[in-house]
C-alpha cells in the first residue's frame, strides 16, 4: 500500500520549479495520521533543506524554534503550545520576507509545520511539502543541473517514507540451541536436548510415545515424550 503511494508521487511530472502541487501530495496521503505527516514534514525540512539555513545563518534559529514548536503540539496539544507555535510561524514569515529570492522556502517550509499546530486539515503540511521540493528544484537550478530533478524528489519521498511507513516488528528469534527435556514434550529426530539427570542429548529416533536419544559418552536411552 505504502509502495503504491510512493510510486504514483515519484511518477508524477510536477512543475519543473514548484514541483508536485498540493492536489497530489492530498490525494496520495490525505489519509493518513496528521501527526504523523506533521512529523514527516518536520524531519523532511530538518533533513533536507535547513542545513543550508544553518551553515548560511548559524545565530538565526527562527526555522529551527518553528519546527520545534511543531514537534511541542504533536507531544502535548495544549494552548499555550498554540500560542508559542504561532509566534513562531510569525517569526519565520518575517525570516522569508527577509531572504525572498534566496533561501526563503526553508523559512516557509518551517512556518508551514508551525502553522499546522491548532489547524482543522492538513493544507499547511502540503505547503511544508511544496516548499521542501521547491527549494531543493531551486539548488539545482541555480547550477543547470535540471536531470536532476527526480532525484530531488526520490530524496523527499525517501524521508516521508521512512516516517510514514508502519514499522514492521522484528520477529522473535528461533530458538536453535538444546530445549529442555520433558516428558509432556514434543521432540523430532536431530533435535539437541538437555536432561537434568543425563546432560546432553540428541534424539537419533522415534516411535509412537517414545524416542531414542543419544548422551554425549555415545549411549542411548528411551524417553517418553508427546508428539503432536
Amino acid at each position: 500500500m505504502f509502495t503504491e503511494r510512493f510510486d504514483r508521487l515519484s511518477a508524477i511530472r510536477g512543475d519543473t520549479v514548484k514541483g508536485l502541487p498540493a492536489t497530489a501530495w492530498a490525494a496520495n496521503l490525505g489519509d493518513l495520521d496528521r501527526d504523523l505527516l506533521l512529523r514527516a514534514a518536520i524531519e523532511a525540512t530538518r533533513t533536507l533543506i535547513l542545513p543550508e539555513w544553518e551553515s548560511k545563518r548559524a545565530e538565526d534559529r527562527r526555522p529551527q524554534l518553528a519546527l520545534e514548536a511543531a514537534e511541542a503540539w504533536i507531544a502535548n496539544k495544549n494552548p499555550d503550545v498554540i500560542a508559542q507555535a504561532k509566534i513562531a510561524a510569525k517569526d519565520c514569515t518575517a525570516a522569508r520576507n527577509e531572504t525572498f529570492g534566496y533561501d526563503h522556502r526553508i523559512p516557509e517550509a518551517a512556518r508551514a509545520c508551525a502553522w499546522t499546530v491548532g489547524a482543522k486539515d492538513n493544507e499547511h503540511i502540503w505547503d511544508a511539502l511544496s516548499a521542501i521540493e521547491g527549494e531543493l528544484l531551486a539548488r539545482i537550478q541555480l547550477v543547470a543541473e535540471y536531470h536532476r530533478a527526480p532525484e530531488q524528489r526520490r530524496a523527499l519521498l525517501a524521508v516521508l517514507k521512512k516516517v510514514l511507513e508502519p514499522k514492521q516488528e522484528a520477529a522473535a528469534p528461533v530458538e536453535t540451541g538444546p530445549v529442555p527435556y520433558s516428558a509432556s514434550g514434543s521432540f523430532s529426530v536431530g533435535q539437541e536436548l538437555t536432561h537434568v539427570k543425563f546432560g546432553k542429548l540428541v534424539v537419533t529416533a522415534t516411535s509412537g510415545n517414545t524416542l531414542d536419544v543419544q548422551l554425549e559418552d555415545g549411549t542411548t536411552k528411551r524417553l517418553a515424550h508427546k508428539p503432536k
